[in-house]
């Protein structure tokens, strides 16, 4: 499937997605597909910018459903450059930036675009911190819902 094709299909398709779509002729395509490790250069077909776990599912099935790659973006730092792909479809959640700290049960719940500052800013107003990251640009993804310690 061509890029143009991908990103028709998508804008048809993904009807009452409450986040953007991001095709390869948009104003600002550039930027959404950047990366924090600028030697990393793809081009996906689509960027999904997604509200809310509607919004993933409904991504996901697209990427599914027309055999594309499919890559998630947390806060958009990874060396690797795993957060986006070529001719596929880039699952972006910097939307998701809700984070909720609960002192008395010593938890937080992170929404998967946060960064670890945010993190870090949010537990430490509970006087908590996770046991993870340690470069402020790394997005949190990868833990949703974590345990935390005394600071």
């Amino acid at each position: 499937m061509s890029v143009t094709t991908t990103a028709g299909a998508a804008r048809r398709e993904l009807v009452g997605l409450a986040g953007e779509l991001i095709a390869p002729d948009d104003p600002g395509y550039d930027d959404a597909r950047r990366v924090y490790n600028a030697m990393i250069d793809k081009r996906p077909a689509l960027i999904a910018r997604c509200a809310g776990p509607d919004d993933v599912a409904k991504a996901i099935a697209f990427g599914r459903d027309h055999d594309l790659p499919i890559a998630v973006r947390g806060g958009g730092h990874n060396g690797a450059g795993l957060g986006t792909c070529d001719g596929g479809v880039v699952i972006d959640l910097s939307l998701l930036r809700a984070i909720e700290v609960d002192p008395q049960a010593r938890t937080v719940r992170v929404g998967g675009g946060c960064t670890w500052a945010e993190v870090d800013a949010a537990t430490n107003e509970h006087g908590l911190a996770t046991p993870s990251g340690i470069i402020a640009t790394t997005a949190s993804a990868a833990s949703p819902s974590a345990a935390v310690s005394d600071t």
